[in-house]
Order: structure tokens, then C-alpha cells, then sequence
């Protein structure tokens, strides 16, 4: 991979959101139909895969006191922005709000069978029209905006990421790092501080107290910094604060999981700003390079197995290691949280997000210091990329009627009917 395909593939796995992606996305998609549609509102069916239908049922969203798919679709409807991406929900007044609440009961919620792939489908009926709304493969690609009569739905997309079909290597990753010249990753810096920006309001708020305790919050070791960092900040996105967040391969706690964790063994060593950038790039390119083997939505909590293992990398980067270092840093993550389960967005992800933040400088340490997990042990691998190809087959052929199973158990929890 040369320079600007590098270059490429970052930017198209950063995009900012405010609160979750999941709602976001749902908003995203029943704004744009609602801003395509004539007439008054009367009826509105969202169909959705069940990995997002898992995410988006029962974490905060911004603006709102209450939680549901429901309400992410009539929230889009009365209160989003079509045009502000995943930022849909970036403005909700007390007015949209009530609107959208009383709008709940003209929305139906459907779990789309037979789709391995993200997928919302919005149709919004009024007194005078009729629309669907398409989304595929990633959570603000909207593929299809139509007016009835209705054609069949796009096919479906397994990813729309740049680089999602496996491109690129560990070493054309550190390649890159070491050579890109540093004005080409200014847009970095940017995003990093927008994560700043929330975990700086999670410690204002005193929201860290919800997800880590005392002991941990008054240490200052590298590994209670990096746990700090992240889990505040993902503890701030999960409760619903109204603030954006960059997020990594369509996920928030992705984003803050990687550019935290890095920056909190930044600060903590005291590394000038060029090299934590470039250790943050080689951890995002890592981070696609993951995904694109799991998927965009999977049955594995991706903060531990993609982003902290990215960051971890990018740990490793950071204090001098090298290719050989990385892979153990690798291992030392796939080796512990492997079956770490998705098991919908909430506030709970923080203490996942946390954990997964820890380990990765553990780990980074750990390799860095000649030990860890043998290569032999368990799914793990010596090679880098076999590893991974380990942990795809792991999760999406192992792992394939898990998520239905978790759904299952969420829907029957939360009293939902068959039809959500």
C-alpha cells in the first residue's frame, strides 16, 4: 500500500458522531426520509439487522430521557438533521422531544431476517406520500431514497470501509507511520481532541465514579490512566452526553478507545505530539485492517479485539518496539479478551471499553519487555496476519448463531414483542 491509500483508508474509517452510532444512524436514516416525504406523518415501519437492533435498543440518546429503537426513529423524524451525517442528533429541543414521544405509537420496529450486514430500512407513510430510505454496509451510507411504489431493497453490502478487503500489512503499516509527513496527519490531531473534549466532560461531571472506582481514579500508573481516559469518555457517549465523538470504523467507544488509549501512554511518558500521531495512525490502519475481518457489527466486543488491540500496537509504536513487539502486543490481547461478547450499547460498555484500554498498555509492556503469551496457546498464531484470519473465523463462522441468541435474551429482558 503506498502513501496515499494509507491516507485513505483512515479518513474513511473517521467520522464524527453525537451519541451512539447506532441511534445516530437510525436518525440519520428516518431524518432523510421524513425530509424526502410530503404531508403529515402517519405511519412508519424501520427494519433493521439485529446486530444494530442490539445496539440501538437500549443505550442513551442525545437530548432524550427516555431509550428505544422507537424513539431513535422518531426522534430522526421530529428532531433530525438529514444533512448533519451522524451528527442527526446534535440539536434536540423539549418541543422535538414531546413530538417524538408522541409519535411512538405510529412506529414499528422489525429485526430483518437473513442479513449478515448493517442494514436500516425506514418506510415513512403520510396523509400524501410514501418513502423508503436505504441504509447498507455502514452506518451513514443511505444506498436507496424512494418514493412509492417501492422497488426490491439494494443487495446488501458486507462493508462500504475503505480497505475492507483485507488490504494492506503490519509492515506497510509501520512503513507508513515512519515516513508520512507529519502536515498529511493534521486531521488526527483534530479528532483526538474532540475525545479529549468528552472525557474532559465525563471527569467534570464526575461520570468516571459510574464506571471505575476510587482506587482507580486517584492511581496515576500508566494502566489506570489509560482506563480513566477511556472509560470516562465512553461512560459520557453511552449515558447520552450531547457531544460529538470521533469514532473509529463506525463506532464511538472504537474511537475513544483507540485515540485514548495511546494519548494516555503519550501523556504519561511524556512523547512529543509528532510520534503519538503516527503511533495513532499505524493504530487506526491496524483497526480497519481488523474490522475488516469481524465485520462492521459483530457477536465480540470489538473495543477489546480491534481498537485495544490497535491501540496497543500503536503503545508499542510509541515506545520504540517494533514488528516482531506488535505481534506479540497482538497475542497478548487475543489471548485474554477474545470471547469478550457484544452485548448491545449501554453504559455498561464503558467498564468493557475501560478494561479493553488497561490491557492494551499491559500488553504493549509486557511484549515490550520480552514476555507473554506463547505463540502456540489456544487460536493464537506467530504470524499477524493469521492471527487475525484467526480470530475472523472465529467470529464469523464460530460465532454465528450467538448474536441471535444474545438478541433473544435482550428482547425477552426488556419485554419486547415478536415484532420488537
Amino acid at each position: 500500500m503506498d502513501e496515499t491509500q494509507c491516507l485513505r483508508m483512515i479518513r474513511a474509517s473517521l467520522a464524527p458522531s453525537t451519541g451512539c452510532t447506532e441511534p445516530a444512524a437510525i436518525a440519520l436514516n428516518a431524518a432523510t426520509a421524513r425530509k424526502a416525504a410530503q404531508g403529515t406523518v402517519t405511519q412508519v415501519t424501520a427494519r433493521l439487522d439485529a446486530y444494530l437492533f442490539k445496539n440501538a435498543m437500549g443505550v442513551g440518546i442525545p437530548g432524550a430521557d427516555e431509550r428505544g429503537v422507537d424513539l431513535c426513529v422518531a426522534l430522526g423524524i421530529t428532531a433530525g438533521d438529514a444533512d448533519a451525517g451522524m451528527n442527526a442528533l446534535h440539536t434536540v429541543t423539549a418541543e422535538q422531544l414531546a413530538a417524538a414521544k408522541a409519535l411512538r405509537g405510529c412506529v414499528k420496529v422489525e429485526i430483518v431476517d437473513g442479513v449478515s450486514g448493517l442494514y436500516i430500512e425506514t418506510i415513512l407513510r403520510t396523509d400524501c406520500d410514501a418513502v423508503r430510505v436505504v441504509t447498507v454496509g455502514a452506518h451513514d451510507h443511505i444506498a436507496l431514497v424512494e418514493h412509492a411504489p417501492f422497488t426490491e431493497a439494494p443487495a446488501e453490502q458486507e462493508s462500504v470501509e475503505e480497505g475492507g478487503a483485507h488490504c494492506g500489512s503490519l509492515a506497510e503499516f509501520i512503513a507508513f507511520a515512519d515516513t508520512v509527513a507529519l502536515d498529511k496527519l493534521a486531521f488526527l490531531r483534530d479528532a483526538l481532541t474532540m475525545n479529549r473534549t468528552i472525557y474532559d466532560r465525563a471527569m467534570s461531571d464526575e461520570l468516571a465514579h459510574c464506571v471505575l472506582p476510587k482506587i482507580t481514579l486517584d492511581d496515576p500508573s500508566l494502566c489506570a490512566s489509560a482506563k480513566r481516559m477511556a472509560g470516562a469518555a465512553s461512560y459520557a457517549r453511552m449515558h447520552g452526553v450531547p457531544l460529538p465523538v470521533m469514532t473509529a470504523t463506525g463506532s464511538g467507544n472504537q474511537g475513544i478507545t483507540l485515540f485514548l488509549t495511546v494519548d494516555a501512554a503519550a501523556r504519561y511518558f511524556s512523547i512529543p505530539e509528532e510520534k503519538e500521531l503516527r503511533a495513532i495512525a499505524l493504530a487506526a490502519l491496524a483497526n480497519v485492517y481488523i474490522k475488516s475481518f469481524i465485520g462492521p457489527l459483530s457477536s465480540v466486543c470489538a473495543c477489546g479485539v480491534a481498537s485495544g488491540l490497535s491501540a496497543s500496537l500503536g503503545v508499542v509504536y510509541l515506545l520504540g518496539g517494533g514488528e516482531g513487539e506488535m505481534v506479540q502486543a497482538a497475542r497478548n490481547i487475543l489471548g485474554s479478551v477474545s470471547g469478550m461478547i457484544c452485548d448491545g450499547a449501554k453504559e455498561g460498555c464503558a467498564s468493557k471499553v475501560a478494561l479493553s484500554a488497561g490491557l492494551a498498555v499491559e500488553a504493549a509492556c509486557l511484549a515490550l519487555e520480552g514476555g507473554g503469551i506463547h505463540a502456540q496457546d489456544g487460536i493464537l498464531d506467530d504470524s499477524f496476519d493469521r492471527l487475525i484470519a484467526h480470530l475472523g473465523e472465529l467470529v464469523c463462522v464460530g460465532m454465528g448463531s450467538t448474536n441471535s441468541t444474545i438478541v433473544h435474551i435482550m428482547k425477552d429482558e426488556k419485554g419486547y414483542a415478536a415484532s420488537c
